[in-house]
């Protein structure tokens, strides 16, 4: 079954930091990137189609230019075609403020960076059972 996850971060360490830990854990996924909110909310409007399925998960940093990643889920919820698609956090801010604001708009976790490859197996777990949530369509 092909998994696709839609990951937005405007760092690209972070990200290939993370694609790496993904690799690690033996998690190979299709992955989507995107560099901040906007990007990402033009390539989900755009780019998918009924010929082209919507990602199963969305994974997505905080503190980014443009769109940030609250932004990007509130205009992500008032989608109906997008408003299920399951989000979770992975951010290197530990204000509980905004985990707090995250989950009450109902991401599924809120977690911060992995200092190590070796906690990537948690981040890889979450997202597995986001995307177990939404099976393909």
């Amino acid at each position: 079954m092909r998994q696709i996850l839609l990951f937005v971060d405007d760092d690209h360490d972070d990200v290939q930091l993370t694609l790496l830990g993904f690799s690690q854990q033996g998690f190979k996924p299709e992955v989507i990137l995107a560099r901040d909110g906007k990007e990402a909310l033009d390539r989900l409007i755009t780019d998918y189609s009924a010929s082209r399925p919507l990602p199963q998960a969305i994974l997505t940093d905080l503190k980014m230019p443009r769109v940030d990643g609250l932004q990007f889920v509130r205009l992500l919820k008032e989608d109906p075609r997008l408003r299920d698609i399951p989000v979770g956090f992975l951010t290197s801010s530990g204000s509980e403020a905004d985990k707090t604001e995250a989950l009450r708009m109902g991401a599924c976790f809120y977690m911060l960076k992995p200092s190590n490859l070796d906690d990537y197996a948690e981040l890889v777990k979450l997202i597995q059972e986001m995307m177990r949530s939404r099976p393909p369509k």
